[in-house]
C-alpha cells in the first residue's frame, strides 16, 4: 500500500529543471569560498538584496556538509538552504521554502576551471503539483531570471570585490503624468540590453541631432512580460513636451502616463543590475498585496553617455490603483 501511495504522489507532481551559467575571470579558489560559505552569500544573493534586513541564521562549518542558512523575511518569505555535498568541482544543496508557500528542491553549482577563469553552472531540480502544470514554464522563467541576476553579482564580487550598485525602496510616491513617443519592441530578455541601446541611439539621432530638440524625460515602459518564453515588450521613449508640432516617423508610437501614485524603487549603478530593482519592487507588491495599475516604467535621471556606469541613477515606478 505504501508503494502505491508513493507512486500516486510522484504521478501527481511535475518535475522541472533550471540551468544557468557564466564565466568568472578568476581561478576556482577565488570563486569557491563565495559559494560554499553562507556568510558570504549576502554579497551576491539575488533574493536577500530585495530585503537587506531579512533575519538570517547561519549554522555549521562553512564548506562542510550540514552548513545551513535559514531566513525569515517579511518580503522574500522564509526557508532553509543546507549544503549536503562539497566535492572538488561540485557543491549540492537541499533547499526548502517554508513561506509564502512550501516546496523543496535540489540545487547545485558546478565549477570548471578553464584557461579564461572558472565556468560556473547553477542548477535547480524541483517539482510542482500536477494541477499547476500551466505554471511550470513561468516558474522556470522566474528562477532563470533570479539565477542570471545572482550569477552577474557573483561575477562582480569575484572579479571586482563587490557589486557597485545600490537598490532602495522609496515607498509609495506621487507621480506627475506626461505624454511620450518612442520605439516599441518585443525581444528576449537576454538581448534587451543591446537592442534597447540601439533604440535610444536612434531616438537621440532623430530628436537631438537631426531636429535639435531636447527632452525632459527619458524612460522605458514595459507593457508585457512573457515569462514562459523569457521575452518582454518595451517602449524606449522620451516625453514630447519639447517636440512642439514635430512629427516623428511611422515606427514611433505614442502614449500617456497618468497622474497618480506609484511604488518607487531607486537604483544607483550600472544598468546590468537593474533587475535587482524590479525584483525588489515585484516582491514588495506581492508581499503587501498592492494592486498595480497601468504600465510599469523606468525613468533615467542621467545618461550613460555623460557619466560612468556606476554613477547612473534610475527610478522604477509601479503605478498603483
Amino acid at each position: 500500500m505504501r508503494g502505491t501511495q508513493d507512486e500516486k504522489q510522484v504521478q501527481t507532481r511535475m518535475k522541472y529543471h533550471v540551468r544557468r551559467s557564466t564565466l568568472i575571470e578568476k581561478d576556482i579558489n577565488s570563486v569557491r569560498p563565495l559559494i560554499e560559505d553562507f556568510n558570504r552569500w549576502n554579497s551576491w544573493s539575488p533574493w536577500t538584496i530585495a530585503e537587506p534586513d531579512c533575519p538570517l541564521e547561519i549554522t555549521g562549518t562553512p564548506g562542510e556538509a550540514g552548513h545551513s542558512m535559514r531566513w525569515d523575511g517579511q518580503i522574500i518569505g522564509s526557508g532553509i538552504n543546507t549544503l549536503i555535498r562539497n566535492d572538488e568541482n561540485r557543491l549540492e544543496y537541499d533547499l526548502q521554502f517554508l513561506a509564502p508557500f512550501k516546496s523543496k528542491a535540489k540545487t547545485g553549482f558546478t565549477l570548471d576551471e578553464t584557461g579564461d577563469g572558472t565556468h560556473v553552472t547553477w542548477t535547480m531540480d524541483g517539482s510542482m503539483p500536477f494541477f499547476l502544470f500551466f505554471m511550470i514554464n513561468m516558474m522556470k522563467g522566474w528562477i532563470a531570471m533570479d539565477y542570471d541576476r545572482g550569477l552577474r553579482m557573483l561575477k562582480a564580487v569575484a572579479e571586482k570585490g563587490g557589486v557597485n550598485a545600490r537598490t532602495t525602496n522609496k515607498g509609495v510616491v506621487d507621480i506627475t503624468g506626461l505624454s511620450y513617443v518612442g520605439l516599441k519592441r518585443t525581444v528576449s530578455i537576454e538581448e534587451i540590453g543591446d537592442v534597447m541601446k540601439k533604440d535610444f541611439e536612434a531616438i537621440v539621432g532623430e530628436v537631438v541631432h537631426k531636429r535639435g530638440k531636447a527632452a525632459r524625460h527619458w524612460l522605458t515602459l514595459y507593457p508585457k512580460l512573457d515569462m514562459k518564453n523569457l521575452q518582454l515588450t518595451y517602449i524606449a521613449a522620451i516625453s514630447d513636451e519639447e517636440l512642439g508640432d514635430e512629427s516623428l516617423g511611422p515606427e514611433y508610437v505614442s502614449g500617456t502616463i497618468q497622474d497618480g501614485r506609484a511604488l518607487e524603487i531607486s537604483h544607483e549603478g550600472a544598468y546590468e543590475f537593474l533587475g535587482n530593482g524590479w525584483s525588489m519592487g515585484m516582491m514588495y507588491l506581492r508581499a503587501k498585496k498592492m494592486k498595480q495599475k497601468d504600465i510599469p516604467f523606468e525613468q533615467y535621471w542621467n545618461s550613460p553617455m555623460e557619466v560612468e556606469p556606476d554613477e547612473l541613477k534610475t527610478s522604477i515606478y509601479f503605478p498603483l490603483k
